[in-house]
């Protein structure tokens, strides 16, 4: 039993507190500081000289690692530097792909982390299947390259404790947002970006979602408003950007889609932005408003008047826009945004995979969460060959905020970076040889029916590359 008198004494709780959360702080900083060296993770991938690297080089791809300070500074800029610059030169030399991918909250760059080995998964099925699919032909040459940005997403791993960091590690990941991280992705974009052979995807999930969204939300802007022509391309940041469960709200991308809703684009035109949230997610749906709700009490807030605001329901109806849903509800779970519905039926007679747009299902595009937004509300009508997307699933496809390395998102995943890969290839003259002689016209995500169907083959060749590498020899 607790004695009464630690009841009156709050200056004996405080320092204990305090005590407590300091013995569960993550360092801060970089996890990975030992000189690059050629095949480092070649034979031994559990030896010093290739976990302690923040350029490890294994058979068939590379990772790299880039951290930054909470500030949002690079802990050591010719780290970078060198990243860039091997990248930079073999996308001169024989191309590259380039995967980078931004964690999120409670995560770190620590190899033992689980989005770090995660990811290291992630880029071992991703070079198979490129293997496969264009390998001994275009392939030939162009090396995988994953980049994995960290930060200090882990800032208190006491067990209860880390939940109360959600304000101060959001407030580091829009500090990031505006700071190196911007930087290193214009850096990787100019490095990559001579030759139209080079891919570059960003990825980012939950805080890393709003790093990315963050850095890139405003220059992406600026490209869908200075296109070519009425129904011109807007040129993508790389070749994509991918975000999952974003923990950013959807006022940060009000700008973006005001402006990309402007004008009619090209069938040609990639999607420059791709956001994959679940209903499944209660981290976005709940712990992100009541979050965002109290960190918010002292700002003002108003009702948007906007006459491509409307619900479905009543689709000659203009409605407003409120700054209190926009502020408390993320970017993928902010319903008038919500352009495509995915569904993931499993293994059975039929397709696995159905890929449908709001239009077609809208009860499924609803309001869900923590929120008083009600109804069928969206924003349109959307242009022709609209590149923004953003698709909603449930725990079929992805059980809650962290479930983001399962086969079926990775299929998702692979199947945009495919489907780039294959248009890169194709200007540069190397045509995959999976299609001889074609370059397709409109992007995969732009055909719902073909998406879904590559979506159901990639998730058996993935199951069969998990099965083989299980199978003992």
């Amino acid at each position: 039993m607790i004695s009464q008198r630690w009841f009156g004494r709050p200056g004996r709780i405080l320092p204990l507190l305090v005590s407590v959360a300091l013995a569960g702080c993550a360092p801060h900083a970089a996890y990975h500081t030992r000189a690059a060296s050629p095949g480092n993770c070649v034979g031994d991938v559990l030896a010093s000289q290739c976990r302690d690297s923040y350029y490890q080089e294994f058979d068939d791809h590379d990772l790299a690692f880039v951290e930054f300070s909470e500030r949002g500074n690079a802990f050591d800029d010719g780290r970078v530097r060198d990243v860039v610059d091997r990248i930079h030169r073999m996308a001169d030399d024989g191309g590259v792909v380039v995967l980078t991918f931004v964690h999120g909250w409670k995560h770190s760059a620590d190899e033992a982390d689980d989005n770090v080995q995660e990811f290291k998964g992630s880029l071992q099925r991703t070079v198979a299947l490129l293997k496969e699919r264009f390998g001994g032909g275009a392939l030939a040459g162009r090396r995988l390259v994953g980049v994995y940005v960290g930060w200090r997403g882990a800032s208190i791993t006491v067990p209860g404790l880390e939940q109360l960091t959600f304000w101060d590690r959001k407030a580091v990941a829009e500090e990031l947002g505006s700071g190196g991280v911007t930087r290193l992705l214009l850096e990787l974009d100019r490095a990559t970006g001579d030759s139209p052979g080079n891919v570059l995807v960003v990825i980012g999930h939950s805080f890393g979602g709003a790093i990315v969204v963050r850095a890139l939300s405003e220059l992406m802007t600026e490209r869908v408003m200075v296109r070519n022509g009425a129904d011109g391309d807007a040129r993508a940041f790389g070749d994509g950007v991918i975000v999952i469960n974003p923990a950013i709200e959807a006022s940060q991308a009000l700008h973006l889609v005001e402006a990309a809703i402007d004008a009619d684009y090209h069938a040609s035109q990639l999607p420059l932005f791709v956001s994959l949230s679940s209903d499944a997610d209660r981290a976005t749906h709940y712990a992100f408003p009541a979050g965002q709700t109290i960190g918010l009490l002292s700002w003002k807030q108003t009702v948007l008047t906007r006459g491509h605001s409307y619900d479905r329901r009543r689709p000659g109806q203009a409605i407003p826009l409120s700054e209190k849903h926009l502020d408390a509800t993320t970017v993928g779970n902010f319903a008038p945004y919500l352009t495509h519905r995915l569904r993931y039926h499993g293994a059975g007679n039929g397709p696995p995979f159905e890929f449908l747009t709001c239009e077609a299902v809208p009860a499924e595009c609803e309001p869900m969460g923590w929120t008083t937004l009600s109804g069928q509300p969206a924003i349109g009508p959307l242009p022709a060959h609209y590149p923004l997307y953003f698709v909603k699933t449930d725990e079929s496809m992805m059980d809650g905020h962290n479930d983001i390395f399962n086969d079926r998102v990775r299929s998702f995943i692979y199947v945009v970076i495919d489907d780039v890969i294959r248009r890169a290839f194709a200007r540069d003259g190397a045509v995959p040889r999976a299609r001889p002689g074609e370059a397709p016209s409109a992007p995969v995500l732009a055909r719902p029916g073909e998406f879904a169907e590559r979506l159901g083959a990639t998730l058996e060749a993935i199951e069969d590359l998990t099965a083989q590498q299980a199978t003992p020899r």
